[in-house]
């Protein structure tokens, strides 16, 4: 069984799905990770750019290091080689033809411009090529809770992708979006999809803290994401335990959606082409 999990950047699948990964793994399952948005940009950079880079403390291809995080994090939870990086530039550093910044503030949630569609069937092409070479049996990616501009792309191009393979798929719940009050909703799917509520699946304590060190992994990315003042370990303990409830589990879990059909995949397959 193989699993190919589509990750828009170069820490999603690991702070979302990292429980599941680890599962997958201890279930001897071939596990294939293709992060969408890990192309080397060129400077000059946006001035949104610019400001991370300070946060993440990288001097030199920031992309790079942060690749080299990924390869660590990923070992820690099992993951074998190889580590697929697509070339596409995340949203801080992508023009649009005009030459102006597709992101000119710090908030990608608050960016809703629908006039990327040539980037999104270029990314579908590429997830379908690599869904053929690795004769994936499912594919699993993200279902852009929180609306980050990166998310919305990978998610849509992953729905037109499997329109043209017929791979099973499923989505699942952003994390630290999911846990943002107010931006903590999957944006509109595009038409004819349908999919499951979301399903918690249990984790165990220690495929948790193997997720965890996996987590702490992407030290260029830590300060941005504690920047709240909470250690990760505690904003995914509250996280779980604020929606253990409505989900009727004990412990650690991760949610995760099933995509049910795709009715209108005539259109979801143009926009693969």
């Amino acid at each position: 069984m193989t699993t190919l999990v589509v990750s828009p950047h170069l820490d999603d699948a690991v702070l979302s799905y990292g429980g599941h990964l680890a599962q997958l793994v201890d279930a001897g399952e071939r596990v294939v990770v293709y992060t969408v948005f890990a192309g080397s940009p060129v400077p000059p950079y946006s001035p949104v750019a610019t400001t991370f880079h300070d946060q993440w403390a990288i001097v030199g291809d920031p992309v790079a290091a942060r690749r080299d995080e990924n390869v660590a994090a990923l070992s820690t939870l099992g993951v074998e080689p190889p580590y697929l990086c697509g070339p596409f530039l995340d949203a801080i550093y992508r023009r649009y033809p005009d030459g102006g910044w597709v992101i000119d503030d710090e908030n990608p949630m608050d960016h809703h411009a629908d006039d990327e569609d040539d980037l999104v069937a270029d990314i579908a092409a590429d997830i379908e090529r690599v869904i053929g070479a690795y004769s994936a049996d499912r594919v699993v990616t993200c279902a852009a809770v929180g609306n980050h501009v990166d998310h919305r792309r990978t998610r849509d191009a992953v729905l037109a992708a499997v329109a043209r393979t017929g791979s099973p798929l499923s989505l699942w719940d952003d994390f630290p979006y999911l846990a943002w009050p107010g931006v903590n909703v999957m944006p509109a799917l595009p038409a004819g999809v349908r999919v499951s509520e979301p399903v918690a699946v249990a984790v165990s304590d220690d495929d948790w803290a193997r997720k965890l060190r996996a987590v702490g992994a992407y030290a260029s990315q830590i300060a941005m994401l504690e920047s709240g003042g909470q250690t990760m370990s505690d904003q995914y303990a509250d996280d779980c335990a604020n929606r253990r409830a409505g989900h009727g589990v004990e412990g650690f879990y991760e949610t995760v959606r099933e995509v049910l059909a795709l009715t209108d995949a005539a259109a979801l397959r143009s926009a693969a082409q």
